[in-house]
């Protein structure tokens, strides 16, 4: 009989350790994006000055950044950019002669600027991509300058600005994310600066990139 009992404690003690063992090694199947339900927001507590100078609605893409959707959010800031820009950002030189630039409304650009900067703490957004590309602009700038002076070498003041204009390009995508032309990371632990995402990673985009940081920081004047 007590062998017997002995016999029933063993059986069963190896059944749950093979049971146990068996739902450590199962892999949790990841939930479809689709099925991700993102918290519900009351926006009659949010604070924020949605103002547009043509009459945009900036409250969905106060939403995607309130619940820290960043993909949504990127998706209708490249939307909302092209209309209060007339930019078609699709196109390979979205803006050749960087005319339109400059006829982007000031109110509506800072109100873009200032739902990212908010809702990301400080890691996303227009200007903090400016504080970065200055940084580095300026740096390259002031060297090669610094260059040409120590070595006899004459160059123009635009000379000097597309060279180091040039060679900020390149640091400025490794630095924030960008040097894959086509995956962006939409989490919070993205580099600092790596969203809004809207230019490809291309000289002519560059140039219209680096136009919007000079419109923004106008218009913050």
């Amino acid at each position: 009989m007590m062998t017997l009992i002995l016999m029933v404690i063993v059986i069963a003690t190896i059944a749950y350790f093979v049971l146990v063992n068996k739902k450590e090694n199962q892999t949790p199947s990841l939930p479809n994006r689709n099925e991700i339900r993102y918290p519900t927001i009351d926006e009659s507590q949010l604070n924020d000055d949605l103002s547009s100078a043509v009459g945009i609605d900036y409250r969905n893409l106060r939403k995607c950044l309130a619940v820290k959707d960043f993909e949504s959010a990127n998706k209708e800031t490249k939307s909302l950019f092209e209309k209060i820009s007339s930019i078609d950002l699709d196109l390979m030189d979205p803006d050749p002669q960087n005319r339109k630039i400059p006829r982007i409304p000031c109110t509506d650009i800072c109100t873009i600027d200032r739902l990212w900067v908010k809702y990301s703490e400080g890691r996303f957004g227009f200007s903090v991509q400016f504080m970065i590309w200055s940084d580095i602009y300026l740096r390259l700038y002031n060297e090669k300058k610094e260059f040409n002076r120590r070595e006899k070498i004459e160059s123009s003041e635009d000379e000097l600005e597309f060279s180091a204009n040039f060679d900020a390009m390149y640091k400025f995508y490794n630095i924030i994310g960008w040097n894959d032309s086509v995956n962006r990371i939409y989490q919070e632990s993205a580099p600092e600066g790596h969203l809004p995402s809207l230019f490809w990673h291309h000289p002519f985009h560059y140039r219209t990139m680096v136009g919007v940081f000079h419109r923004l920081m106008s218009c913050r004047k």
